[in-house]
């Protein structure tokens, strides 16, 4: 399937492997050795004629001398072959696997537990009442171009300057030249969409509503009804983000619009999003904007509280109980962060934008965002396994749990050593599907390496003080 990236580690774990599947204990071959008597061989005489020519060949006379041979002893490593079974079990098992039939839908047979963090997962399980439900998928299956690196050129304005000054483009974009010029051409657009939307009572005259709600890192979305079946146009998005003008927080609903006009706490504009539902675009991730960059996602099992300012994830008849107003699914979504005053280090197209109160880093972002179930243990260290990667290190304190949590498309394992040295009877998580969570035991300081049975360039290490 083509979630299977090439699985070399077999190949190496077999090699040298006896062609018997059933070996029940170490066998040793006994040393054997054989003896030869005296032995007189006369060849006779051999006379070949070739035309004139006659060659003679002389009686020879060979005496075999007494000869031993030792075979050496030979020992079949059973650890080995048992770590190699449970490898192939692995690959077998995920091969079996079924994906989603398309990027919006989820495999029928997943039985998750909570995890994840929306914004930098794939999946996102919540824990309700009614049991666990996803809420939120993000991207296209398989691997996904995430530009949050604050280090990397991921920002509307950085974006810009790469293209004009026609500096090298970093592999992580996934982006040529004349594609980096088409994107930075839509984002250049849609600027020019909000800037004539800049005051909230223009937003208000062209239709937008509010929706009340101001979440942080992000703002308040104002949906603009009569496009919301339009297709994708990068000039003309359905939202937009307009947030507290003193960059606070709001401790309750926000205004609205009232007859082209906007009756709450002045506002700023921040950012534009989109939303397509899927009987526009269809139920595979939108073909937007120019590259891989933009991750859309989308909300499912989500209670507005339109009313009171806050978004909430309960059953729908508790959502009836608390005045909101309760959504399967939200279409196709995605945000797009254009307005220079709040260039996002995030990504152009991340979901939080750490430049909007509450003016967080990206890690505290992140952490901010992880989602834990009543299981989790307590004083554990959540790990989040994500677009085919592990944390590339992570340093606890002995006794300090780490749970791991498959919020990626496919499944992972988690298993001790590396693909060329396994270790599987040290520590090893067995198959995780997405949704799946596993706790590794830190009882023991020292370093211990890991990696992903099923795709070999997951590496990684723990510190254990």
């Amino acid at each position: 399937m083509d979630f299977l990236r090439p699985i070399w580690l077999l190949v190496v774990l077999l090699a040298g492997c006896a062609s018997n599947n059933e070996v029940a204990a170490p066998t040793t071959v006994a040393p054997t050795t054989t003896t030869a008597t005296a032995i007189t061989i006369t060849v006779a005489p051999t006379t070949t004629t070739a035309t004139a020519i006659m060659t003679t060949v002389a009686p020879t006379t060979t005496t075999a001398t007494a000869i031993t041979t030792t075979v050496a002893p030979t020992t079949i490593d059973i650890g080995a072959i048992q770590t190699a079974e449970q490898l192939q079990a692995y690959v077998a098992e995920a091969a079996g696997f079924s994906q989603a039939e398309a990027a919006w839908l989820l495999p029928d047979d997943l039985d998750p537990q909570a995890g994840g963090a929306p914004g930098y997962t794939r999946y996102v399980f919540r824990e309700t009442s009614a049991g666990v439900v996803p809420t939120l998928v993000e991207g296209p299956v398989g691997d996904q171009v995430r530009c949050q690196d604050p280090d990397l050129p991921c920002s509307y304005l950085e974006l810009k300057e790469l293209h004009e000054s026609g500096g090298s483009i970093p592999e992580e974009l996934e982006l040529d030249p004349d594609e980096l010029g088409a994107l930075v051409a839509e984002l250049d657009e849609l600027n020019a969409f909000m800037e004539e939307h800049r005051d909230v009572n223009d937003a208000c005259r062209a239709g937008h509503i509010s929706d009340r709600i101001q979440t942080p890192n992000m703002g308040s979305h104002f949906y603009n009804l009569s496009s919301m079946r339009r297709g994708f146009d990068p000039g003309s998005p359905q939202i937009l983000l307009y947030a507290l003008a003193d960059d606070s927080l709001p401790t309750g609903a926000l205004g609205q619009c009232s007859e082209g006009r906007w009756t709450g706490e002045p506002m700023q504009l921040v950012g534009t999003a989109f939303v397509i539902s899927p009987e526009i675009i269809g139920f595979d991730h939108p073909e937007g904007f120019t590259g891989g960059l933009d991750n859309w996602h989308s909300h499912f099992n989500l209670c507005r509280g339109n009313r009171k300012g806050v978004d909430q994830f309960v059953t729908r008849e508790e959502c009836a109980g608390l005045g909101g107003q309760f959504h399967d699914a939200i279409g196709w979504m995605l945000h797009a962060w254009v307005d220079p005053a709040h260039d996002n280090e995030l990504g152009v197209f991340s979901m939080w934008n750490s430049s909007i109160t509450p003016f967080r880093e990206d890690a505290d972002i992140r952490l901010a965002s992880m989602v834990r179930g009543s299981d989790f243990p307590e004083n554990a260290r959540q790990s989040l396994i994500t677009n085919f990667a592990f944390e590339s290190a992570i340093e606890v304190t002995a006794g300090e749990a780490v749970y791991f949590n498959n919020s990626d498309s496919v499944p992972h394992t988690v298993s001790a050593g590396t693909p060329d040295d396994p270790a599987l009877d040290s520590f090893d998580s067995g198959l995780l599907e997405p949704g799946d969570n596993w706790q590794l035991d830190t009882s023991t300081p020292g370093t211990y390496s890991y990696f992903c049975a099923l795709h070999p360039d997951m590496t990684a290490n723990i510190i254990v003080n």
